[in-house]
């Protein structure tokens, strides 16, 4: 579905995309003039419903929703489980070893600065000898690390962990608040004390917990799909350009967009010295009661640049909610605050460049 969307860059003539059984999405019609053999370019269907149970947290409170996502049936292509194999192979280390700096972030006792700060004061021993060098290659399953003499558990690194959550308004992609955004230093990470606080309770005399973070950032005004990890390979391959990785935007503006406002959107602007410009923008219409709202799909990352294209085109955006990154698709009943730990194959969908055809 995407490839026409890259194909070119203009305006959306489209009408309803089939979905599964006998629903319906529909986006409105933008004619576009005579002589343009564009072929006609659409948005993907809207989110897929709740793959599965949803992972509580205190302040939540919703019901265990019905259907879900299946897991792509052995009739698919072969290529599309091989890509995501080979992707998700990528990420590992070959030999098993990684650099020291690394190695401590991830086994959860600090961040990757922060444990660059630890090895240069001399408070970390590789098998009984102090190192100062951050850039040392150990292997956690050989060496053992020890911080300020006392030996540092290998169990938070031993397990990589993939989650998805539903980000809500005021909360800050970090790992560490420091007020700037007006938020309070609510940090997205704190909506997972309680699955830590578990992963204790299961691993007693394990030391710290994995050292979670987010893959990429909203900023603290927008809600919507966020990745949450202790895979730093994972998280690099998402973020990085080479990824050529699409997102997906729902956004409700302060007013409905004429002809003109649409093209200005889809003809994108100049940010930071360079060209942006969106692979489509359409009407969502899915819901009446939102007249103001459009989908867009985005495959650059520059800082608040949903926000600025709609100030761009004389548009001013009320809320911001991202639903897709790559292959993966926020679930249709996840609320805010709450998040599901992913399965295998969608870890592998997430970086799987032609999945997000099929969603």
């Amino acid at each position: 579905m995407l490839a026409n969307l890259g194909a070119s860059r203009g305006l959306l003539t489209n009408n309803y995309v089939p979905l599964s059984g006998s629903h319906q999405f529909r986006f409105s019609r933008i004619s576009l003039p005579r002589n343009d053999k564009t072929s006609s370019r659409c948005l993907p269907p809207p989110p897929a419903a709740l793959p599965r149970s949803i992972i509580h947290l205190p302040t939540c409170q919703a019901g265990r929703p019905s259907g879900g996502q299946r897991r792509p049936s052995s009739s698919q292509p072969r290529r599309f489980r091989k890509q995501g194999e080979n992707s998700s192979n990528a990420t590992s280390s070959s030999n098993g070893k990684q650099r020291l700096n690394k190695a401590l972030a991830a086994t959860g006792v600090a961040s990757r600065r922060g444990a660059d700060e630890m090895i240069f004061a001399g408070r970390v021993a590789v098998n009984g000898s102090v190192v100062k060098e951050p850039g040392i290659q150990i292997d956690l399953s050989k060496d053992k690390l020890a911080l300020d003499g006392k030996v540092v558990s290998t169990m938070a690194a031993n397990k990589k962990y993939y989650f998805a959550l539903n980000k809500p308004k005021g909360y800050i992609c970090s790992n560490k608040g420091d007020g700037s955004e007006g938020s309070g230093d609510r940090l997205v990470i704190d909506l997972f004390e309680e699955w830590l606080k578990g992963w204790k309770y299961r691993h007693p005399g394990s030391g710290a917990p994995p050292r979670l973070f987010t893959v990429g950032r909203l900023d603290v005004a927008s809600v919507g799909l966020v990745f949450i990890t202790n895979d730093g390979d994972w998280a690099q391959s998402i973020q990085h350009p080479s990824s050529e990785l699409t997102k997906e935007y729902s956004i409700t503006l302060n007013r409905r967009p004429g002809k003109v406002e649409m093209e200005a959107l889809t003809a994108g602007c100049m940010l930071d010295g360079s060209q942006v410009t969106p692979i489509a923008v359409a009407f969502d219409d899915s819901d009446a009661s939102k007249q103001h709202r459009i989908r867009m799909i985005l495959a650059e990352g520059k800082n608040r640049e949903v926000r600025r294209l709609a100030e761009a085109a004389g548009m001013e955006v009320r809320q911001l909610r991202r639903i897709r990154v790559g292959g993966y698709r926020l679930p249709r009943g996840l609320q805010f605050g709450q998040f599901v730990e992913l399965r295998p194959w969608e870890i592998r969908r997430v970086l799987d460049k032609g999945a997000d055809r099929n969603v």
